[in-house]
């Protein structure tokens, strides 16, 4: 059921977001093309221990 109250602007949009990795705290990147329903994401910070490594929603 949608809500009555109008959206007041981004922040009320329900929009997924990539995960953030839980080591460094930076925002994972898609490991798969944009057209993957599924995509995996992954660290890209290079100073990361978890470089490389797949980042799940939630974590």
């Amino acid at each position: 059921m949608a809500s009555s109250r109008p959206m007041s602007g981004w922040n009320d949009a329900e929009v997924d977001r990539a995960p953030i990795c839980p080591h460094c705290g930076v925002t994972a990147l898609p490991a798969d093309p944009a057209n993957v329903v599924d995509t995996r994401f992954l660290c890209e910070n290079p100073d990361c221990a978890a470089f490389g490594e797949a980042v799940h929603p939630g974590s």
